[in-house]
C-alpha cells in the first residue's frame, strides 16, 4: 500500500439508524477504528453497530469512495453481556415482590384496562343497535 492509498483510507464506525447508517466516529488508522468500535459494541450491545474501511477513488471527482466491511455487531447474534446484579440477595428479593432471586420477572398484565375496554365496547354496541341498526 502506498503513502497516498493510506491517507485516503478511514475507519468509520456506524451506528443503524432506521433503514439508514449514521456516523458514530472517523479514525485514520485500523487500530484506532477497531478501538472506537469495540467501544461502543460495549457502550450500545443491543444496537446494530458496523466498522467499514472508506477508500477515496482517486480518478473520481468529488466525493466517490469505495467501502468495505471490516466488522458487524449483529445483537441477535451476539448476546449482550450480563448485567451485574447489585445488593445482596436478601435486599433484592424484598425488592422483587418476592420473585425468586435468578428467575424470570413476573410482569402484571393491565387486566383492569382489557375489562375497560370490553365493557366500553360492548356500551358502544348496544348503543348501535338500540339506535337502529345500519343506517338506511
Amino acid at each position: 500500500m502506498t503513502d497516498r492509498e493510506a491517507e485516503s483510507e478511514r475507519f468509520v464506525v456506524q451506528r443503524a439508524a432506521g433503514k439508514k447508517w449514521e456516523t458514530v466516529t472517523v479514525h485514520g488508522s485500523q487500530a484506532d477504528g477497531s478501538a472506537a468500535f469495540a467501544s461502543a459494541v460495549q457502550a450500545g450491545p443491543r444496537s446494530f453497530l458496523r466498522l467499514i474501511r472508506l477508500r477515496a477513488d482517486p480518478e473520481a471527482r468529488g466525493e466517490v469512495y469505495d467501502w468495505t466491511l471490516v466488522s458487524l455487531h449483529d445483537p441477535r447474534r451476539h448476546a449482550p453481556p450480563p448485567v451485574r446484579k447489585t445488593g445482596s440477595a436478601k435486599s433484592g428479593g424484598a425488592k422483587s415482590g418476592g420473585a425468586k432471586s435468578g428467575g424470570a420477572e413476573r410482569v402484571r398484565a393491565p387486566v383492569r384496562l382489557y375489562v375497560l375496554l370490553f365493557i366500553a365496547g360492548a356500551a358502544l354496541v348496544l348503543l348501535w343497535l338500540l339506535a337502529g341498526g345500519r343506517p338506511r
